[in-house]
């Protein structure tokens, strides 16, 4: 929880935190050379490499698919380099298919006490509703650094993280032929979810039923950390809802101006009776808008009652 107050502030509150922390020497910073930046399709004849208990053996793409999947049957594999935990029920196929996306500073182990996506992907596998795949984004750290010297190679970059994680997905679909999808993501992971709604390239038409945004940043936004206003759209899903949980206080002091992360609800453009155009709220049959009061953008994915209503929506078959 503190590493995320420090980091998820604003832009002057990681680089301070960066210029003590960060030395692009380092070897923590340095990105092993067989470490993929790119990803191939799942491929039944290549290396088994997971084993599901209970169910036959299921194949995946070895090479560079193994190094950035963290399957959560494999308890020898380590976290480090992964971009994404994936957990897969018995008998897989045509089962829903949940992906889920931490915010910008949570890794993939991060504690389900402060991390509301972690705590959904932790009760989805509890309750086997499907397929689950947990993603990251990228890291501020590694961000920062990057910025201070052009030798040094972030482990985890935005823009490739999120290639790879349509990759993965669309090829989870290939090979498991999921029913239909559900998306869920926490401030720069809801803007990877609008991200994946803008490109249908990745989901081979598969319909989308829900979607979760917990108080959403859009993707690559810093800083002031601008809320995300659109409502993410999926073509062949007609019956797709959308839940959009945000804080926003109204009387800002100086100091919050610069440090506090504002969200805010979705709209969209309408002709007024004269022919203007003007915003408007965006809420659709079955959608939710709920503004939370008295908390802020690092606290309220922790709120027990914003936790178990995005669970419900997700999870819901109305």
């Amino acid at each position: 929880m503190l590493i995320r107050k420090i980091l998820g502030g604003s832009m002057l509150a990681v680089a301070a935190l960066t210029a003590g922390t960060v030395n692009p020497g380092s070897d923590r910073n340095k990105l092993d050379t067989n470490q993929p930046v790119a990803t191939k399709g799942l491929d039944e004849n290549e290396t088994t490499v997971v084993n599901r208990l209970n169910t036959a053996s299921q194949s995946v793409s070895a090479d560079k698919y193994k190094n950035l999947i963290k399957f959560e049957d494999d308890k020898n594999e380590v976290l480090n380099g992964k971009i994404c935990r994936a957990y897969l029920p018995k008998d897989p196929k045509g089962k829903p298919l949940f992906i889920l996306v931490l915010g910008h500073v949570e890794e993939l182990d991060f504690s389900p006490d402060y991390s509301g996506i972690m705590h959904l992907y932790e009760k989805l596998k509890k309750e086997e509703k499907g397929t689950v795949l947990l993603f990251r984004t990228g890291l501020a750290t590694d961000e920062i650094g990057s910025m201070f010297s052009s030798k040094y190679k972030p482990q985890y970059e935005p823009k490739t993280v999120f290639k790879q994680t349509k990759e993965i997905a669309h090829d989870f679909i290939t090979k498991y032929e999921p029913s239909e999808l559900r998306l869920g993501g926490f401030s720069w992971g809801s803007g990877t979810v609008a991200e994946l709604a803008s490109d249908d390239t990745w989901r081979k038409d598969v319909p989308v039923m829900r979607t979760v945004m917990i108080d959403p940043i859009a993707f690559g936004s810093f800083g002031f950390g601008m809320p995300l206003r659109k409502r993410p759209e999926f073509t062949n899903s007609p019956q797709h809802k959308n839940f959009h949980v945000y804080q926003r206080k109204d009387d800002l002091s100086l100091t919050e101006l610069v440090t506090r992360i504002q969200g805010n609800y979705p709209i969209k453009l309408v002709k007024d009776q004269d022919g203007k155009m003007k915003a408007v709220k965006d809420e659709r049959v079955g959608d939710v808008i709920w503004r939370v009061p008295d908390t802020s953008h690092l606290e309220i994915d922790d709120l027990p009652e914003v936790r178990q209503k995005a669970y419900e929506f997700l999870t819901s078959s109305k």
